[in-house]
Formats: C-alpha cells, structure tokens, sequence
C-alpha cells in the first residue's frame, strides 16, 4: 500500500477542494443539510411567527419569558447542531482519503461521539477571544485612548483565531480535549500563520460569493447558501490540516486510517 501523503500548496488545496466536493457532492450535501437545512426551516418560521406576534401586540414589550427561552434554545441549537455538523463533513473528507464510501450515518456517528471535546475546545476559544473584546469595548468605552486597545485587541482577536483555527479537526481525529486542542491547533499552525490566514481568506472569498449570489433569492436563499457552502470551508480546511500534518510529522495513511479507526486493505494513494 502507499503510505506517501504530499504536502499541497494553495492551488493544490483549492483544486483539491472543488475535486473533492464533486465526486461526493450529494452525500455531502446531505451532511449539511440534515443540519443547516432542518434548523434554517425552524429559524425562518420562528421569525415569521415572532415577527407576526410583534406586529399584532404593537412592540417587542409582547414576548413573554417562553417565548425568549425559545429564541435561546434555537440559538443554542443552531450552535451545537453546526459543530456536530462540521464534525461529520471533517470525517467524510477525511475517509475520501482512504477511498473509502462515505456514510452519513457513520461521520455522524464518529462526530457524536467526540461532540463534547469539540464543544469544549469551542467553548474555551469563544471565552478566550470574546474576553479580549469585552476587555477591549470596556476600556474604549471608559478611556479617551481605548481605541488603541481596541486596535490591539482585534489583532490579537485575529492572531488567534487562526492559531486556533484546527481546533475541531484536532478533537475530533486526534482524540484530544479541549485544551489539548487549543494547543495542538497552535502548534500546527506555528510558522504558517501568514499562509492559513491566506488560503483561509481565498477560501472565504469564494464561499463569501457564493453565498451572496444564493442569497438574491427570497426567503430560502441564505438557507440554500449555507448548505452549499459551508462543505467548501471544511474540506478546504480538513485538507488545510492535513498538509501542515504532512510537512512538520511527515503524516502517513496508516495513521490516518488509525484515528478513523478504519482498516485498510490493497492499494490507497
């Protein structure tokens, strides 16, 4: 079997990307859609029916405490349901490797199970960075040169949001906890900021256009968008991953057969 995994430059990577979205368009489609699609019907009814009931009571003083907690679970719901998600798209790019046959059934099963290191290690970013902006909009809002914290705050918001940008992939395929995670993700992206931020921002260009031209149509167009974008990000980001693994340990297909807990027989390249 050969074991030889390349390291991919930004073509490779987009090219693989839109090769990759294409042999496995629909089930990845379905992966999306089992998510964003269910949990988009439910936000747009939701803010039919809360728009209808602000209208008819004349304000916003007309939602009770059901109807906030409501709105609060959805939230949390669009939250959990979109990591669970992602998970599932990282493990069906990551079997394509091995040319192995895609099931939803198993990516989501894989993902289910690591779900709450994937949370936690979500979690710890959201405090870690949502701290630096509280911290930051406190001190313009109490000092005349919080501004200048605020410059500082949203690089260092930037810095680490790309350090930490493999969070998911670490959790998920690596076992990892969550601040294991956070600190495995940093550490792969140690000497390659400058080149993720790129390709994360050309990969976000594209997926940004797509979603914009999607979105012309009424009601369902940012739901259909979504669908059809969010598996570009992630598999742009799932290879991404990958060929940092390759370059700084030299990552083979036995050990990513290993964390996908997968057998592997015959020829795979």
């Amino acid at each position: 079997m050969s074991t030889t995994l390349n390291p991919r430059n930004i073509g490779d990577i987009l090219g693989d990307t839109f090769r990759i979205y294409g042999r496995n368009f629909w089930k990845l489609l379905a992966i999306a859609t089992i998510v964003l699609g269910v949990l988009g019907v439910i936000g747009i009814i939701a803010g039919i029916g809360l728009l209808s009931l602000v209208m008819t009571w004349g304000g916003w003083e007309a939602l009770t405490g059901s109807i906030i907690a409501g709105l609060i679970i959805l939230v949390v719901a669009n939250i959990l349901g979109g990591i669970l998600m992602g998970g599932a798209l990282i493990h069906a790019v990551s079997e394509q490797y091995l040319r192995q046959t895609i099931s939803i059934g198993q990516a989501y099963g894989f993902a289910w199970r690591r779900l709450g290191a994937m949370i936690g290690a979500g979690v710890l970013v959201f405090l870690a960075i949502g701290g630096i902006i509280l911290v930051s909009v406190l001190v313009v809002t109490f000092s005349p040169i919080g501004w200048i914290l605020v410059v500082v705050g949203s690089c260092a918001s930037i810095y680490l949001m790309i350090r930490w940008i493999f969070i998911f992939p670490a959790a998920l395929l690596e076992g990892l906890g969550p601040i294991a995670a956070l600190s495995r993700s940093y550490g792969l992206v140690k000497n390659n900021w400058w080149r993720v931020l790129g390709i994360t921002l050309v990969v976000g260009l594209i997926s940004g256009a797509i979603s914009a031209i999607l979105g012309i149509i009424p009601v369902v167009g940012a739901i259909i968008g979504s669908i059809l974008v969010t598996p570009i990000y992630l598999i742009a980001n799932t290879l991404l991953y990958y060929d940092l693994r390759v370059r700084k340990e030299e990552y083979s297909l036995e050990a990513l057969a290993s964390e996908l807990h997968i057998k592997i027989d015959g020829d795979v390249t």
